[in-house]
């Protein structure tokens, strides 16, 4: 027996309150809608919805190399970072207080980093920067890790930890910053008071579109650099998708609807390389369809073991609900259309949601399984590049579309509730291998991650799995181009910024 199984038993079968990782992603599907998202949208991740930390780092950059400073003066670095940083959300949070709407209308709501942290000392009447610095982020180079692959990928900083400048970046464009490095260097016994910032306020975050570091950033968004044309691209069909649809829908549901189901996309788009982008697009919002209700499968199924159970009681709970009928009839012929007379794709997910029973965060088991089905019928749909981001030859690997559709074709005449208790089994024992492929040494010995711990018999699940649909970042790119001043709030819609004549150009 491979002595790495017998070491990996004990993580596996841990008492609860044993030191092991809770884990993510158990069955491991969610690899190709990551890799996707980052190819549609570059240089934007979840976690950096503020454009204007881009140029605050850019600017920094170029202030540690005027000063001479290296990778051995890291540490007068990040005092620098961190007091410039802790300023940036002090000023932010300030302007939003005083000025909410005008605020929000050019940045949205969203907090700038480390505002929580804060926000007891800017309650008080005066401050210091130091103690901003000091409170605001638990990590010593503070948002700089966050946003350094992006500033390096789109060509303003090397992301190093005393970051240097891009060769031929406009310094000129950022010298509006210079005021907040100014503020920063002030003696750390000065006091500031909140009439201090407000006289910043040039520098919020909200006023980024307008000001020389906004034109700099939507150059290096927009105009150079080798993501330019898939930013112009993607912004594009974001804003065609938004349009009308702010508090509607989510955003993704506004892009899904655009380019999965919208009969005369190639009119829509006017231009081949636009046509061709949401083609490409469509593909990866179809998939992730598929993600999600493979998500839903794991969490639904694991729900019962929020107390110790046997697998095969959760197992049984995960189909004791499904109709007495063969896996060809519920899965193939009492689906909803798929596509119409003409070929035009129909929203048929959107269907199976709005269909299903009782309002549950957790689907039911039928809705899972239908929603599986029709995204492996969707492969008899789709060509070109929409077929190609749809699926890959990792599909086996990723319970991709052929992987369900192959099921189907296996087990068309059982009964689906047998069917779908073997793909459970399966399911725990994929679950099972994931974990252990994960398998890694830490200071506290070896380490499992998964939220699926054994109690003697029984089996418990520590805390909640993940359920919801995978991001595709296009919340965060909102966000930017909100910023940027390439979208803009319309009342309850969406509409056309003012510079968004620089994505078209």
């Amino acid at each position: 027996m491979d002595i790495r199984l017998l070491i990996a038993g004990p993580a596996w079968s841990a008492r609860p309150d044993s030191i092991v990782d809770a884990g993510r992603q158990p069955l491991a599907v969610e690899r190709v809608i990551s890799e996707h998202a980052a190819r549609l949208v570059p240089g934007v991740i979840t976690t950096t919805p503020h454009a204007r930390y881009l140029a605050l780092h850019t600017r920094l950059a170029h202030e540690a190399q005027r000063r001479g400073w290296s990778h051995d003066d890291r540490q007068e670095f990040r005092v620098l970072l961190r007091r410039c940083e802790a300023l940036f959300a002090a000023i932010a949070v300030c302007h939003y207080d005083a000025h909410p709407a005008e605020h929000a209308a050019r940045a949205g709501t969203s907090q700038p980093h480390g505002a929580q942290a804060m926000a007891g000392l800017l309650r008080k009447s005066s401050f210091l920067v130091t103690d901003l610095a000091r409170v605001y982020s638990e990590q010593l180079a503070g948002f700089l890790g966050t946003y350094g692959g992006i500033e390096t990928l789109l060509g303003l900083t090397d992301g190093g930890p005393v970051p240097r400048p891009a060769v031929g970046d406009d310094v000129e464009g950022l010298a509006g910053l210079d005021d907040l490095i100014a503020m920063a260097d002030r003696s750390q016994d000065d006091v500031l008071t909140r009439a201090d910032l407000a006289d910043l306020e040039h520098l919020c975050l909200c006023r980024v579109a307008d000001a020389p570091d906004g034109v700099l950033l939507r150059r290096a968004y927009f105009a150079v650099g080798q993501h330019a044309k898939t930013h112009r691209l993607s912004a594009a069909l974001l804003s065609l998708a938004l349009r009308g649809e702010r508090d509607a829908q989510s955003i993704d549901d506004a892009m899904d609807l655009l380019c999965c189901f919208t009969s005369d996309l190639r009119q829509v788009c006017q231009g081949d390389d636009l046509y061709r982008h949401a083609l490409t697009w469509r593909g990866v919002l179809l998939r992730n369809w598929s993600v999600w209700a493979w998500r839903m499968f794991w969490a639904r199924l694991v729900a019962p073991l929020d107390q110790p159970d046997t697998l095969d009681s959760a197992v049984a709970s995960f189909v004791e609900g499904l109709p007495h009928t063969t896996v060809r009839q519920a899965l193939r012929l009492d689906l909803p259309d798929l596509v119409d007379p003409a070929g035009n794709l129909l929203p048929a997910e959107h269907e199976i949601l709005a269909q299903r029973p009782g309002s549950e965060r957790l689907w039911d088991p039928l809705t899972i399984v239908r929603m599986l089905a029709v995204g492996a019928h969707r492969l008899d749909h789709l060509g070109g590049g929409s077929l190609a981001s749809f699926s890959d030859d990792r599909d086996a690997e990723d319970l991709g579309p052929r992987y369900v559709a192959a099921w189907l074709a296996r087990n068309a005449d059982r009964r689906l509730a047998d069917a779908v208790a073997q793909q459970a089994h399966a399911a725990f024992g994929r679950a099972d291998a994931v974990s252990r492929r994960k398998l890694h040494w830490t200071q506290h010995g070896l380490k499992m991650p998964t939220r699926l711990r054994r109690e003697g018999d029984r089996w418990r699940v520590e805390g909640e799995e993940g359920y919801g649909p995978m991001s595709l970042r296009l919340n965060t790119f909102r966000s930017v181009l909100h910023q940027l001043g390439v979208l803009a709030p319309d009342g309850d819609h969406w509409t056309i910024g003012r510079h968004h004549a620089e994505i078209t150009a």
